[in-house]
């Protein structure tokens, strides 16, 4: 039977998170074209008719014109009011938006896409409900001007402008280029990057660090994740590197960079990690629930609260 682990120190305080998503967005305002520019004209993109100058009536946006190119979009957010990163069918959740949602609502109404279905979509790291990115990335096919007689290719749109104009507030497009053939944001990726954000209240950093030594390499998380048994053959990830350290604001910060995670990983492998630093178990205890031969069932514990954690960057070739 699962044993419980020590109870957790209190979850990670929301204003901590919040400081951090403020100065997130402070550094995408600073980027070009993050401020946002105006809309591009398009006729009736998003099943909305729109009326063109001074003309009677209204014309729908013409796509027998348009063209297309496949593109790598990087993009920030602040995920406190979403449902998660992932688009979902909105018959089967009404009242539950997502970063995706808002962010294909903004390419329907500036024409830069089609449909949801045909723009050869794909993500990098799919964040949970109030997880943060200030580096995540999409792969898409969008719609690029006109080609200019003379010219041997089409010309781009200022995407990252367009797309501010009409994102939310806290949903930031930071850039975008053409990508390679072939590109694929999720399968493409080397690696991710998360952080962990909490308020520091006593806890011993070192034993922190102690501890989290052990997730370096590659190893079973089953006891650091939540099961998902119906999607997940295999329970094996590598972790390439972590660190812990105290920031300024009286803020901790728990670091790891690994190849890909599992549901939660990093948010359990925070919350084992802050009940080392509080004294409530010894750093080997991260060693020992990574030995799944000895510990084949996963002890009782709250993964940390996710309003602290942040998808900083992924890595590409």
């Amino acid at each position: 039977r699962p044993q419980p682990l020590a109870p957790t120190a209190s979850p990670p305080a929301a204003s901590a998170a919040a400081s951090l998503a403020s100065a997130m967005l402070d550094d995408a305002s600073a980027s070009p074209g993050a401020a946002g520019g105006a809309a591009e004209p398009g006729g009736g993109c998003g099943g909305k008719k729109r009326r063109l100058g001074k003309r009677k009536g209204a014309r729908e946006f013409d796509w027998s014109k348009a063209t297309f190119d496949h593109f790598v979009m990087k993009i920030m957010y602040v995920g406190t009011d979403y449902y998660g990163l992932a688009w979902q069918d909105p018959e089967a959740c009404p009242n539950c938006p997502t970063v995706e949602s808002k962010l294909f609502e903004a390419l329907l109404k500036t024409c830069l896409i089609r449909d949801r279905t045909t723009c050869n979509f794909s993500r990098c790291g799919r964040t949970d409900r109030g997880v943060h990115a200030a580096g995540n990335y999409v792969a898409l096919q969008l719609r690029v001007k006109p080609r200019k007689e003379g010219s041997a290719e089409a010309e781009d749109f200022d995407y990252a402008g367009m797309l501010n104009g009409v994102l939310p507030p806290d949903i930031r497009i930071l850039a975008a280029v053409r990508a390679p053939a072939g590109f694929d944001a999720r399968f493409s990726c080397l690696y991710r990057v998360y952080q962990y954000y909490f308020p520091l209240g006593g806890e011993d950093l070192a034993r922190m660090r102690e501890a989290a030594q052990h997730f370096v390499g590659e190893h079973d998380f089953r006891n650091f994740c939540k099961m998902d048994v119906e999607n997940v053959s295999s329970f094996r990830r590598k972790v390439l590197s972590v660190s812990v350290e105290g920031r300024p604001g009286g803020v901790g910060e728990f670091a790891v960079t690994g190849l890909a995670f599992l549901w939660h990983q990093v948010r359990c492998m925070a919350a084992v990690l802050l009940m080392v630093g509080a004294g409530l178990e010894e750093p080997e205890v991260v060693r020992q629930l990574l030995d799944v031969e000895r510990n084949p069932r996963k002890p009782i514990y709250e993964p940390a609260d996710e309003s602290g954690l942040v998808l900083r960057d992924c890595g590409f070739e």
